[in-house]
């Protein structure tokens, strides 16, 4: 029996990825929806892509849908939002464009603006309500910090509630976590916004929110698997010469900092191969099949 698909439409920084940890837990083939949201035939759920913004669409392309509203505190998510656009991004020029292309469709710009994307905040979850209106079966609004666990969600998608706690990833927390703990060693802001890859704003402004002449170095401090953790592992093996010396500076157990080398190498090979049945076709055709005249 095929599965209903299942959209998670709200906008990032709003707990879609403990959503999707729910999801995938629940047994849900999920996908970051690429700019051709038409990649969803093959699985059973989507994050956020052009999904936040494209749900009418999708709504009209796969009828009987569920969608999921992820909501939390504006105020709160403003910070998140703040915080990840001070990232420097990569030179990838393809990959920059799609960001900005979404970035423009869910906010109307790609710069951050307190005011703007407050009221983009609203408008989307008015735009939202107003859409589903009269469709309680369809939508699920969801705040993943205060809803009561699985059941909101079980409910809503028709499945038994699992035997184990409901996932609440607080990604940023954890990465501030680890960055505070390079300030405290370095003493160097340049240090962690080279290893961070965060603008200089960025860390000044962490640097100002931890007090690091209190700082606590044998508080323990547990990585779990996120991908921006894993390349500041790297980076930070790099500088301080190898996993050994980095977990006897930082006092991570070096067993944790190799963990997150490998799941960083293995994401790393995932993305050379296809996502999709078509994609390594696609590529071919592109490039003339490796073909030069």
């Amino acid at each position: 029996m095929t599965r209903q698909k299942v959209f998670c439409i709200g906008l990032g920084k709003t707990g879609t990825t403990s959503l999707k940890e729910a999801l995938r837990i629940l047994g849900y083939r999920l996908i970051r929806l690429p700019l051709d949201w038409k990649g969803i035939t093959d699985f059973d759920a989507a994050l956020p892509g052009v999904s936040a913004a494209m749900f009418p669409e999708l709504d009209a392309a796969y009828p009987g849908s569920k969608f999921i509203l992820t909501l939390r505190d504006v105020d709160g998510w403003l910070k998140s939002i703040e915080r990840d656009m001070g990232l420097k991004r990569g030179v990838d020029r393809e990959r920059r464009a799609e960001r900005e292309k979404i970035l423009t469709m869910k906010y109307g710009r790609t710069t951050f603006d307190t005011e703007a994307f407050r009221a983009a905040f609203h408008e989307h979850e008015a735009k939202v309500r107003k859409y589903f209106e009269g469709r309680p079966d369809d939508l699920l609004v969801l705040n993943v910090t205060t809803s009561a666990g699985w059941e909101p969600l079980c409910d809503f998608l028709g499945v038994p509630v699992p035997d184990e706690a409901f996932p609440n990833v607080n990604k940023a927390a954890e990465l501030d976590a680890l960055l505070a703990r390079l300030l405290y060693v370095t003493r160097d802001m340049d240090v962690v916004t080279r290893i961070s890859k965060y603008s200089r704003e960025s860390v000044e402004k962490l640097y100002a929110k931890h007090d690091l002449e209190h700082y606590d170095l044998e508080a323990p401090l547990i990585l779990k698997d996120d991908r921006r953790i894993n390349k500041v592992l790297k980076r930070s093996c790099a500088y301080f010469g190898g996993p050994s010396r980095a977990a006897a500076a930082l006092n991570i157990p070096e067993e944790s900092i190799r963990e997150g080398l490998a799941r960083q190498r293995r994401h790393a090979k995932s993305k050379l191969r296809p996502r999709h049945p078509l994609a390594r076709l696609r590529r071919m055709l592109k490039s003339g099949f490796g073909l030069r005249g």
